[in-house]
């Protein structure tokens, strides 16, 4: 079941996995991936996820996917938006967030950002690197001790890839112990 996040009062009644990242790294596509069925829309284009979406499953959490950051071709006034609605859902429902960035490039200056923001907010992160299915071993050796240094308070990082679905089974397996019962 999908359903927009608006913050009414009331409290949810399961904990929150959320997916957050710069806008086409891939949040979309992995969470389809996780769930097992495309529930989340998702575009070559960058900006197409606009609200913060829930999901409901089986599992004892919900997931949730969120605006990205970063390029997409919209107005200031719409990023801003989106981003007064990302901190009301950080700051009410307090969720896991899992934090995306493209295992081909350095992490971007907007990611550091968000990641000091999730800090700030004291919010347990892991941090995923997507798209692991195009590196070569040495480069991801080399990104390896880059994330490393770039993201040092992550509760769990890992190479992932929704394509080749590398890792997946690992995440799923963190994030069930992360919410037991």
């Amino acid at each position: 079941m999908r359903r927009r996040f608006v913050f009414s009062g009331d409290v949810l009644q399961k904990p929150v996995v959320a997916f957050s990242g710069r806008s086409n790294v891939g949040k979309s596509s992995l969470l389809n991936r996780l769930i097992g069925k495309a529930v989340a829309p998702v575009s070559s284009q960058p900006g197409r996820t606009r609200a913060v979406w829930l999901y409901e499953t089986d599992d004892p959490f919900l997931w949730a996917d969120m605006p990205g950051y970063g390029y997409a071709t919209v107005s200031q006034a719409q990023r801003q938006s989106w981003l007064r609605q990302k901190l009301l859902f950080l700051e009410k429902v307090r969720p896991l967030i899992c934090v995306l960035v493209d295992s081909r490039h350095p992490p971007q200056r907007l990611d550091i950002e968000w990641v000091r923001l999730l800090e700030h907010l004291g919010l347990p992160y892991a941090v995923l690197a997507t798209k692991a299915d195009k590196l070569s071993q040495s480069e991801r050796h080399q990104q390896r001790r880059v994330l490393l240094g770039a993201f040092p308070k992550a509760i769990w990082k890992g190479f992932i890839s929704a394509r080749s679905e590398e890792g997946l089974p690992e995440l799923k397996i963190w994030i069930r112990s992360f919410f037991p019962g």
